[in-house]
């Protein structure tokens, strides 16, 4: 198991969130696989600060916690350690790397040295906070050891790190003397006689002390030019502004080895990104550190206009020209930069190279072109973070808003820059809300840049100049789409193949698998551009009219053996789709916005995301809109004036919106779906599809807490002559009768049958989920988790890989265990982890873990409500509590099986206090609500409440069965109240 100490405390890359598990850690690692007592491990803990009075529970709850992340925490006499051979700890593994290259470098095995000096630099951050002692000196060696082999074999040295060390308060003058010679192999003397005053200044301004012997003989030795440097032949300078970086490069190095190697390679390399990406900084870097070796001259063409200038601004061809030449911003000259570079690769020596940065490619022979992509989410948060915090803004960390802020601004190099100077007067929130109108925010928040960067309006702007009038037009009209697209769309938007293309050569498009993508800051320029022609409504018609038929031919596919590839379309094109849904509710063309919502609900339903389902399902149903409700054709049909929807495809939308409101609610919007059917089968039911006559047939059933009723239709469901409408049936009957019968394991798996029959994935999950709980049998959860990832419901498929472990866990396999100990706490599947592994340590007899893990925050109620009868078997007293907190909850969702759960809990209390009567009657309500006793807490497995039931469970059962659903509500909510007051 690996563990990142070298920057925040991570274990095989998850972060350790929480800085007291962290202190934990980060102790017991240090004590490098000794045993550390209670009492060191609460100085850790709780440095500075009083500790709990249970200090020995606190540490053995952090304990747990460190389990959970897969750490081999064990209990020792008097306290806990971790065993050395159970982890890797990078700071031991740059230690050892780090010594094992210094003596290579003692053995003369410079290149060997280097490569473990790289490898050991490659574990810690690209810029590690230098803030404790211990973590500056191991940097320091392993930097010192970069540079020593470096300039021992010749090659150019990383220079930032040894800047980074030079500048720490009090400086690394190890680094600076090293950094000294570094600069001085270079001929930078300038440069070196800088820094060396500049440190000198500094430990005379803090300290009164003069430079340590090391950097005094640097300089003197500079001073004498007694240091060794290649100096590069004539043959140009770089310009001022490039001899110097400014502010570290990050992110980049990964482009910078590729881009030199081209270089080696291929005599015109050209770097090719959108504006702002950093094509000259990058170009810049790499003039720097080619300058060692060879000649380069630099020739800036952003101030150049007419093709003779270009021309001009060259120098001149013939053999005699070597070295490197650095065209920079080529994109409005490219013709004339094209024909120049070409005149000079005929003419120069076989050496001459060209190093080329444009928005498009020049389009010769034997170009090499490097697309410089936009930064990784580190680096981005990386480089804002580095230049707000240079300009005295403090970064909140932790939170995800300033990688929110990155994503919002496309990772963009110059954005970030403009971002990070706003961050310092502005707090992040502000920046955030701000972005709605990001040019007026970050245009000229920094001085000093070029004016084709001086915000992001004029960074677009330099680009949509170049483009012809159809371009330019398409350009715009794109801008509506908000995600990635094809070319079927683009042309459905007046474009053409030609100016597509056109758009993708000067970087204002980027092909990403296969499909188009605009960046946010260019689509939001070509939106105000659109704006402001008044094309907006003629650009959303188009997309309108692209969007639902593309939507029907999805909808239908949702069935049979298309139906991934369905899914994976109806992912891909989701935004757009949903850009066409709001255009029509706004437009209030409910044809058109049913046929894309049915669409993006069947996407959304089986993905798991009821919520999102939901949401849309309120504006569509005009749920906080009675004067829209009045209008609506849905609801209305014929009455209403106005086109209505088409049939079948409106009857399986409302039968949708109606099982996705079923988990999230609102009550009254499974109402008004309900409504829109009446109407529906009233006017037109001779174009309603028997299945989704059938299924719409059985939604009344469903939505209250009768038993019989829900049993019956199930039934109907079953003897429907529709496959899938049978396997519905089957799945709903076993759903109900999980707990009451036998049968339960048969209906599930009769409806998996079904539904591999028409070839649902869904159906075959949520059925193989079914047979699993029933029956705990391992292989039907590993079904279902296999049919949700092939659907892409990843949430759903983490909870049943975890029902799965805990079923594992509890039949003595430890992998499954640790894997439960792992999962990740903000994961929504944690809760029923944390169940889990209550019940495991209450197997045990270890009841204080198992306290400790039921006592862990639980979102859903149903878990709370087995947290409570945890509590209860383990002996500890904040059950009833518990269960009176849930009350209103659960009588307000009208959730057969929450109400039943909640009786089973309450059943447990009524046996723990020793009232059998009462346990035993709401043992049997519960059973006939329909509790998902298998979820949470297996029926009888508590001693008392097995011991009370004895064998009279057929006897209860059967009494319960004689009452109504009605009677069944009001007799656990009579007895709940009774045994709760």
């Amino acid at each position: 198991m690996r563990i990142t100490t070298l920057g925040s405390l991570a274990v095989d890359g998850r972060p350790v969130r929480g800085e007291r598990l962290a202190a934990l850690i980060r102790a017991l690692l240090d004590a490098r696989g000794r045993t550390v007592s209670l009492g060191g491990l609460a100085d850790a803990v709780w440095a500075g600060s009083e500790p709990p009075e249970d200090t020995a529970g606190a540490v053995q709850a952090l304990a747990g916690r460190a389990r959970r992340l897969g750490l081999a925490v064990e209990a020792a006499p008097g306290g806990y350690r971790i065993p050395l051979d159970a982890v890797e700890i990078d700071a031991v593994m740059v230690r050892e790397a780090a010594d094992r290259g210094r003596r290579a470098l003692r053995d003369g095995e410079v290149d060997r040295a280097g490569a473990l000096a790289a490898e050991a630099r490659a574990l810690f951050p690209p810029r590690p906070e230098l803030t404790e002692a211990r973590l500056v000196r191991l940097f320091g060696e392993v930097v010192t050891l970069q540079a020593e082999a470096a300039l021992a074999g010749g090659r150019p040295a990383e220079e930032g790190d040894l800047h980074r060390l030079a500048s720490l308060v009090p400086p690394d003058e190890r680094a600076a003397a090293l950094l000294v010679r570094v600069l001085a192999a270079q001929g930078r003397d300038g440069e070196a006689l800088e820094l060396v005053e500049r440190v000198r200044g500094g430990l005379a301004e803090r300290y009164g002390a003069g430079l340590s012997p090391a950097l005094a003989d640097a300089h003197l030795a500079l001073l004498r030019r007694q240091l060794p440097a290649e100096r590069p032949r004539a043959g140009g300078a770089l310009p001022a502004s490039w001899r110097r970086a400014r502010t570290p490069l990050v992110g980049r190095d990964a482009d910078l080895a590729a881009v030199r190697r081209a270089l080696r390679e291929a005599p015109l390399v050209t770097v090719v990104a959108t504006g702002g990406a950093g094509k000259t900084r990058l170009a810049a870097e790499i003039a720097r550190a080619e300058s060692g070796s060879r000649p380069v001259r630099v020739v800036e063409l952003a101030g150049v206009r007419a093709p003779a200038e270009v021309l001009a601004a060259l120098p001149a061809a013939g053999p005699e020209l070597d070295g490197l030449l650095v065209l920079d911003n080529c994109e409005h000259v490219l013709d004339a930069a094209a024909g120049g570079v070409a005149a000079l690769l005929d003419a120069a020596a076989p050496g001459f190279g060209v190093l080329a940065t444009s928005r498009a490619p020049l389009g010769l022979a034997g170009e090499v072109v490097h697309r410089l992509p936009m930064l990784d989410d580190d680096a981005a948060v990386a480089l804002l973070t580095a230049r707000a915090e240079a300009g005295g803004a403090v970064i909140e960390r932790g939170t995800g808003r300033t990688s929110a802020l990155c994503r919002r601004l496309d990772n963009l190099p110059l954005a970030l820059e403009l971002a990070a100077a706003r961050l310092r007067h502005m707090p992040i929130g502000d920046v955030l809300g701000g972005l709605d109108d990001r040019f007026g925010l970050l245009d000229h928040a920094l001085r000093g840049l070029p004016e084709r960067h001086a915000g992001l309006w004029a960074m677009v702007d330099w680009s949509r100049e170049l483009l012809a009038p159809a371009e330019q037009e398409l350009l715009e009209r794109l801008a509506v789409v908000p995600g990635p697209f094809t070319a079927e769309l683009a042309v459905a938007l007046g474009g053409r193949p030609r100016s597509l293309a056109a758009l993708v050569e000067q970087s204002l498009l980027r092909m990403e698998d296969g499909r188009y993508r605009m960046l946010e800051t260019v689509r939001e320029y070509g939106e105000a551009r659109l704006d402001a022609s008044g094309g907006r409504d003629a650009a959303m018609e188009a997309l309108a009219a692209w969007a639902v038929p593309h939507a029907v031919a999805l909808a239908g596919g949702f069935m049979g053996p298309g139906q991934l590839g369905t899914l994976e379309r109806t992912a891909a094109e989701q935004d757009t789709l949903v850009a066409a849904l709001r255009w029509s509710l706004e437009r209030g063309d409910e044809p058109a916005a049913a046929d894309l919502a049915l669409a993006l609900l069947q996407l959304w339903t089986v993905r798991g995301r009821h919520a999102e389902a939901t949401a849309w399902a309120r504006r569509l149903l005009h749920l906080d809109d009675p004067g829209a409700r009045r209008r609506s054709a849905i609801l209305h049909g014929a009455a209403s004036g106005r086109p209505r929807p088409h049939a079948d495809r409106l009857a399986q939308l409302c039968v949708l919106i109606a099982l996705n409101a079923g988990s999230t609610g609102p009550v009254r919007l499974i109402a008004l779906a309900r409504r829109a059917l009446h109407t529906l089968f009233a006017e037109r039911p001779q174009d309603v599809s028997p299945r989704h006559t059938a299924l719409a047939a059985a939604l009344p059933g469903l939505e209250h807490a009768d038993p019989d009723r829900s049993l019956a239709d199930a039934a109907n469901l079953v003897a429907h002559p529709d496959p899938y409408v049978q396997g519905m049936g089957h799945f709903i009957r076993a759903v109900l009768t999980e707990s009451a019968t036998e049968d339960a394991a048969g209906d599930a798996v009769l409806a998996y049958r079904r539904f591999e029959a028409v070839g649902d994935h869904w159906g075959m999950g949520m059925a193989a989920h079914a047979a699993g709980h029933t029956t705990g049998g391992g292989q039907w959860l590993r079904r279902s988790e296999r049919h949700l990832n092939l659907l892409g419901a990843a949430q759903d498929a983490r909870e049943t890989r975890v029902l799965l472990d805990t079923q594992l866990a509890l039949a003595g396999d430890e992998a499954a265990e640790r894997r439960l100990l792992g999962v990740d706490p903000e994961d929504e599947a944690a809760g029923q982890a944390d169940l889990g592994l209550a019940e495991l340590a209450w197997r045990r007899g270890r009841y204080d873990e198992a306290l400790a893990f039921a006592d862990r925050p639980q979102p859903d109620p149903a878990l709370r409500i087995a947290a409570a009868v945890i509590h209860l078997w383990a002996g500890g007293a904040e059950a009833a509590g518990e269960l009176r907190r849930a009350r209103a909850e659960v009588l307000a969702a009208h959730d057969r099986p929450l109400l039943g759960t909640w009786a089973m809990g309450g059943a447990e209390l009524a046996a723990f206090r020793g009232d059998a009567e009462t346990a035993r009657e709401l043992w049997a309500l519960g059973t006939r609500a329909g509790a998902n006793v298998s979820r949470f807490f297996p029926p009888g497995r508590g001693e008392r409440l097995a011991a009370v039931l004895g064998d009279d469970r057929p006897a209860l059962l059967a009494r319960a069965a004689t009452m109504t659903g009605g009677t069944v509500y009001a007799r656990i909510e009579a007895l709940m109240t009774a045994l709760l007051p």
